[in-house]
């Protein structure tokens, strides 16, 4: 439904859209997108919108899951804030703010499945950062020694 909203606000004029702007929102665009659908091709046959893992899915740790545990989430946020500057709407920018707190929600809900699900994804998700490939990827006896 955000998505939708987010995708359904009318154009308004509540900042300015400079050159550089229009096309920083076109490049976010097109890497959510390319980052969404290079994650479900990965994925396969697994892809679900439900959080609960699917019995047919299997642990992904190649391709963009390399360097994100949740490389779909970020792909549809990055595409709806491009789409939100886009729309240069204060109701998209709201509405993408909800839709990110839905997806940080969503993400620790299904974490815990995840954990339970995979006796692999512990170790996992200690090393891969969850949205945002921006931290060092440490083993964690590794990130414990630096800690000293």
């Amino acid at each position: 439904m955000l998505i939708i909203g987010i995708l359904l606000t009318p154009t308004s004029d509540a900042w300015p859209l400079p050159g550089w702007l229009a096309l920083f929102a076109t490049a976010l665009t097109w890497l959510g997108l390319g980052l969404g659908l290079w994650a479900i091709l990965v994925f396969g046959r697994g892809v679900t919108p439900s959080p609960m893992p699917s019995h047919k899915a299997r642990l992904q740790t190649r391709g963009p899951y390399r360097w994100i545990r949740h490389p779909m989430y970020t792909g549809v946020i990055v595409l709806m804030a491009g789409s939100a500057i886009g729309r240069r709407s204060w109701i998209a920018a709201g509405l993408w703010v909800l839709l990110l707190l839905f997806f940080l929600a969503k993400l620790r809900w299904e974490e815990q499945r995840l954990v339970e699900h995979y006796p692999g994804y512990h170790s996992y998700r200690m090393s891969v950062p969850a949205l945002v490939p921006c931290r060092r990827w440490l083993s964690p006896a590794e990130r414990d020694s630096s800690r000293r």
